[in-house]
């Protein structure tokens, strides 16, 4: 298995050319590079509109309604989802509780390029063997909205991201649980 450090050396180039790639940043300054601590913690999804979502896809890759997300510090990823709507309240505290029955499979590892200032996280799961996920993490630091939708500052825009073809293929809004 490659170590993480590999992964950087091969994958920094291409985060150059992604850059550009971002569907609000690049027009607008009220998002920037997420922090490894801005990312630690519970997240919620929010619903895009087909108008802000990339067409990579033939359809949604993710199509629970509802879904949870919780990063911790160690370096797993739960998530939890749903079909029924609307979607249920829950509070933070309440997610860690429903999280203990999901199993630690999969991991992410957050890297920032010295040279070129551009953030990637890197999902790994220990039941496939070499999977990964490239996502683009950025944080909105002014609200603003896009085609209906309310970006709130704190909310966690994360890209998805094709390494070999320097596309972004899916985002996910997602706004921290409280």
């Amino acid at each position: 298995m490659r170590s993480l450090l590999g992964w950087v050396f091969r994958i920094t180039p291409s985060i150059v050319l992604l850059g550009s790639l971002s569907l609000f940043a690049q027009n607008n300054p009220a998002e920037r590079n997420a922090t490894q601590q801005e990312i630690t913690g519970n997240w919620q999804l929010l619903p895009l509109p087909d108008s802000l979502e990339p067409k990579e896809f033939k359809s949604n890759p993710w199509p629970a309604t509802c879904q949870w997300y919780s990063y911790s510090s160690a370096g797993s990823l739960k998530s939890i989802d749903t079909t029924n709507q609307p979607c249920r309240p829950l509070s933070s505290k309440q997610l860690d509780e429903a999280l203990t029955a999901v199993p630690a499979i999969v991991s992410w590892k957050y890297d920032l390029s010295p040279v070129y200032q551009k953030a990637l996280i890197i999902i790994s799961r220990s039941d496939v063997q070499h999977y990964a996920e490239y996502w683009m993490p950025h944080i909105v630091t002014n609200t603003f909205s896009k085609d209906g939708v309310e970006f709130r500052e704190g909310d966690l825009l994360l890209y998805l991201l094709n390494m070999q073809e320097h596309k972004i293929m899916w985002i996910r809004h997602l706004r921290r649980m409280t």
